[in-house]
């Protein structure tokens, strides 16, 4: 089951310390605990209890769960899993069981076998008196017709979900949303999916780009949506939808990609934020002994990227806003998430952050529910029947998948452990009774609308959806206006809406809620109605001046779709007031679509409402005149932005976003930027292809060299400024820049420097950036811009081949990525001497190098001076203990590492690349190359986290050419630059223990 990815620490299960017998010992095996022993090991949060509701025989390697109207449950049972490796055949062992409650004790008591023969299913979710089952490559439908308890009803209804990769990330989660479509995870595999039972429809096919998926129940109709979850799915009580990967604990998916895809020129293209802390930064607080590794460490060499993350969030999965009476009433819209490598489940707390939300823990050094067995395995949780919380604990010995164990420790770990065991709990308050059955009349279903139990909200919307039974309309109107829970208001909006029987009346009522989530969603389903009316438009363009941050930004994405009086100007009182929110400015700028002009009129008339966000606001629409706009608009845009009134602070942003959306564009026949100017009205002559003589008549350069030399002002304008010099001539710019590469200069303005002179692509540049005066100071951060500049064009390339064989620049200077492309460079003389010059680099050679330097692990290192070396070597592209760059992956729980792996993939970072950080290299219309890792991508582009860890966005439009690699950006020869006693040091550092303090409960 997709509960993390390979990310995961293979060193976590300390069981192996038990269960393995070595040279150094045998352990005696541990006992197992029993359901009731088990129970007595959990530790709660105070004021809460936890009672056993299911548990082996009865159960056995529960995975998620779904409660039917009749509050029955269908337990999803993974007993297959881990599924075998090297491509043998699949096994048949999975099942879904139905449990009833006979006595009504609470407790389970009666099995029926409701699906066998079933490979490794995972997820589950009730329709129309049967269930849909996620098994990959498919999706099931089961339904038992006879009333026996035994599905006789089973179709494929979807397949070609990829079950090539591991079975913890595979399509997961299946989740009823309040539009009636059920959404699901896919985790980080992609698929071409088609519907058996709709052999017309073309596939969708996503395997170059996975993402989240929804299907129609009803006519299962299939399409993308936002986000890249992993395993778990959540809404909230107004609808938001929420997901998790196995270190970003709480993710909001914020945008859908139809909406971002309304402007192809916007190269915005996210669909989710990250709501909680993440990674190294989002502490856990364990009680179990599952983190202690030191045998397993000392026995084993790990691959690198499977590294210890102890004490942090390393399995997050099934998140859960929980909602409903059975908790206390701080418990309502927290989000809960099961961390089931540390044995524990985390409790977090919400708070508005613009369009979307933060979230953080209510306390420190303890969690909301964790076990001393480590055993204990929650993977599932959702609200039950009776506004209890229940979780599912598979209850394993080892959680994760053998893929991502060394192959020679796997037959020392315990795979089968704890197969056929399984437990399902509640969590409730002390003092709790649970409510009265769900009913079944349609006036019975109403008032469940009204329940303060989202599993009862949810049931009744299902039923009624399935029922389409117009009698319930009267009862739903009067909840929409009457009902005294704000999340039963949107429910029942949303029911009607389902039922095609929202009124532009009733949507519009609804926009005047006094809770800002009804307003939301009243906002999105008025904007999905016949637009024949006027009032509903009128109450949408009142909606940009709301108060609430979030219900402006929905109001922005509605009224980007819809043309009438007042739309732009409340789109520009929206970008204006909240442009300093990236979601905000993207839903704006989404939807102007070709209202470019009057939109920019817009916004000049209400500027000085907030001039930091009309600053941001510019710089995007700047790009988006660039990338699509007439030639002739551009001519005027620019015109504009460099009149003499104009405030530099945000003008020459604008400026340099309108020269980068022009990159590539074919129909501008003056060269790219050069065409912007020619026939402007205070430009130079149409025959002027010189960018900068243009920039240095338009905006003066004696104007702009003063602004990038000038320590008093604030250096994002300086860096605006830096970078409109990049498009001159050396000639001209060459002074100012070296002086801007003094190390005592910003390194925002060194970085921005290094940048221009690449963009400039002259030989004079190239020499002046490897001059060693400058090359022996530069930080690592900087030092890695200037090689990935030198490497850009066959100029500057010629200058650094002279620079490595005067021996100012190492070889293992250049990243084996790089390194890769000059010995493939489509000119003979660039590939002879780069084969000269990289030939003691060679990666056949890296284990050889290894092996040499392995007494390095047996001298002793000292952590502080460590440090140090990790500043100057690696700090660049890695973050430790919170700083550094992300070019690379987080090494702050590398602690539990053996020195003899950490120098293995210092050595020979090729060794293996982690999941998620593979190089692409894209090159643009006009030449430009990016290396770097793909951090999002939607129809529109990429961005990319590139070498010099800045964000690049890429238009779909403006690549030329696009290679994934099997390389690393980290380079090879590392051991070149430092001592033996520093890479000593350096292990020592990586080492040190940073573990957070031990709870104490």
């Amino acid at each position: 089951m997709p509960l993390f990815t390979p990310n995961i620490s293979v060193f976590r299960v300390a069981l192996a310390v038990l269960i393995a017998a070595t040279a150094l010992g045998a352990a005696e095996k541990p006992r197992f605990l029993t359901p009731e022993e088990s129970l007595a090991a959990l530790q709660l949060e105070p004021g809460l209890r936890i009672d056993l509701v299911a548990a082996e025989p009865l159960i056995a390697d529960p995975v998620a769960f779904a409660f039917d109207e009749k509050q029955r449950l269908y337990v999803v049972e993974n007993r297959g899993y881990p599924d075998p490796l090297n491509g043998k055949p699949f096994t048949h062992e999975g099942r879904v069981a139905l449990l009833e409650d006979t006595d009504g004790d609470g407790r389970y008591d009666r099995r029926r076998e409701f699906a066998t023969g079933l490979t490794y299913p995972n997820g589950i979710v009730v329709w129309r008196g049967g269930v849909f089952v996620t098994c990959a490559p498919d999706i099931l439908y089961l339904k038992d017709n006879d009333g026996d308890g035994i599905a006789d009803e089973r179709r494929v209804v979807l397949t070609g979900f990829m079950a090539t990769k591991t079975a913890q990330i595979r399509v997961s989660a299946p989740t009823l949303g309040w539009d009636g479509k059920i959404y699901l995870a896919c985790g980080s595999n992609g698929g071409i999916v088609t519907s058996p039972e709709h052999p017309e429809r073309a596939a969708v096919d996503f395997t170059a780009s996975p993402a989240d998926g929804r299907f129609d129940p009803v006519t299962l109709v299939y399409e993308k949506v936002g986000g890249r979850n992993q395993f778990g799915l959540t809404f909230d009580a107004f609808g938001r939808r929420f997901g998790a990967t196995n270190r970003h604990p709480v993710l909001h998916t914020v945008m859908e990609p139809p909406l971002l895809a309304r402007n192809p020129h916007l190269a915005f293209n996210l669909t989710a934020q990250e709501v909680s802390k993440v990674q190294h930064e989002a502490k856990v607080f364990p009680i179990s002994r599952s983190t202690v590794t030191t045998y397993w460490a000392d026995i084993f060499q790990p691959k690198a990227d499977r590294i210890s993350h102890s004490g942090t969030v390393t399995s997050a999965c099934s998140p859960l806003v929980f909602d409903g009476s059975g908790l206390a009433p701080e418990h309502v819209g927290n989000v809960f998430f099961c961390e089931p490598a540390q044995n524990l489940v985390q409790r977090q707390v919400f708070q508005p952050a613009g369009a979307s939300f933060r979230s953080a823990t209510p306390y420190s050094g303890r969690e909301f529910l964790a076990s001393t067995d480590i055993g204990f395995r929650p993977v599932f949780m959702g609200n039950g029947p009776d506004g209890a919380l229940y979780i599912a604990d598979m209850y394993r010995t080892e959680i994760d998948h053998p893929q991502y164990v060394p192959e020679e420790a796997r037959p020392r770990m315990d795979f089968e452990g704890g197969k056929g065991a399984g437990r399902i709990y509640r969590v409730a308050k002390e003092r709790w009774r649970a409510p009265a059955p769900v009913g079944n009349t349609v006036l019975a279903l109403a008032r469940d609308l009204e329940s303060a139990d989202a599993w009862r909200r949810e049931t009744a919307q299902r039923m009624l959806l399935e029922r389409a039974d117009p009698a319930a309309v009267p009862f739903l109107e009067k909840s929409v206006t009457d009902a005294t829970l704000a999340a039963s208001r949107v429910r029942a909006l949303w029911t009607l809406y389902g039922l095609q029987r929202l009124s532009p009346a009733m949507a519009g009522r609804a926009m005047s809620d006094p809770d800002p989530g009804v307003r939301e969603w009243a906002i999105q389903l008025a904007g999905r109605l016949p637009a024949e009316a006027t009032d509903p438009l009128k109450q949408l363009v009142a909606a940009a001046g709301d108060s609430v941050a979030r219900v402006r930004f929905v109001a922005a994405l509605v009224l980007g779709s819809h043309e009438g009086a007042g739309v732009v100007d409340a789109l520009a009182a929206i970008a204006v007031r909240d442009g300093e929110d990236r979601w905000a400015r993207a839903a704006v700028l989404s939807g102007i679509g070709s209202r470019l002009e009057e939109f920019t009129r817009a916004l000049e008339r209400t500027r000085t409402l907030n001039p930091a966000g009309y600053a941001l606001v510019m710089e995007d629409l700047a790009r988006i005149y660039g990338g699509g706009a007439s030639l002739e608009s551009c001519q005027r845009f620019i015109t504009q932005m460099l009149a003499d009134d104009r405030e530099l602070t945000w003008c020459l942003p604008a400026v340099l976003g309108l020269i980068e959306g022009t990159r590539g564009r074919a129909d501008f026949k003056q060269g790219g930027p050069a065409a912007l100017f020619a026939g402007a009205s205070t430009g130079p002559s149409a025959n002027s292809g010189d960018v900068f003589q243009q920039l240095a008549r338009m905006a003066g350069f004696p104007r702009l060299a003063k602004l990038a030399g000038d320590d008093r002002l604030p250096v994002r304008q300086r860096v605006s400024a830096v970078t409109l010099l990049g498009y001159g001539s050396f000639d001209d710019a060459g002074g100012v820049l070296g002086e801007l590469l003094d190390p005592r200069r910003d390194a925002a303005l060194q970085l921005q420097a290094v940048r221009a002179l690449e963009r400039m692509g002259a030989t004079r540049g190239a020499e002046l950036l490897v001059r060693t005066d400058h090359w022996t100071k530069y930080t690592p951060k900087i030092r890695t811009a200037v090689v990935a500049a030198l490497c850009s064009k066959p100029a500057m390339i010629e200058v650094l081949f002279n620079a490595m064989q005067q021996g100012t620049i190492p070889a293992a200077a250049i990243s084996a990525d790089r390194r890769e492309r000059l010995l493939k460079h489509n000119s003979p003389e660039i590939r002879h001497r780069a084969e000269a010059n990289f030939q003691k680099l060679a990666g056949g050679d890296r284990m050889k190098v290894y092996q040499g330097l392995r007494e390095i692990v047996n001298l002793p290192g000292e952590a502080k001076r460590g440090g140090e070396v990790f500043v100057r070597t690696c700090s660049a592209c890695h973050t430790y203990a919170g700083a550094g760059g992300k070019v690379g992956p987080d090494l702050t729980g590398v602690r539990n590492q053996t020195a003899e792996t950490l120098l293995l993939h210092i050595i020979v970072p090729n060794h293996e690349i982690t999941p998620g950080y593979e190089t692409v290299t894209v090159t643009t219309r006009d030449g430009t190359t990016i290396a770097g890792r793909i951090i999002a991508e939607s129809d529109n582009g990429l961005t990319l986290r590139s070498a010099i860890d800045t964000e690049e966005i890429v238009t779909r439009a403006n690549i030329a050419s696009f290679t994934a690699s099997n390389v690393s950006l980290m380079p090879d020869g590392l051991e070149q630059t430092m001592t033996k006693g520093e890479i000593a040091n350096l292990i020592a550092y990586l080492r040190q223990d940073f573990a957070p303090a031990e709870t104490t409960r």
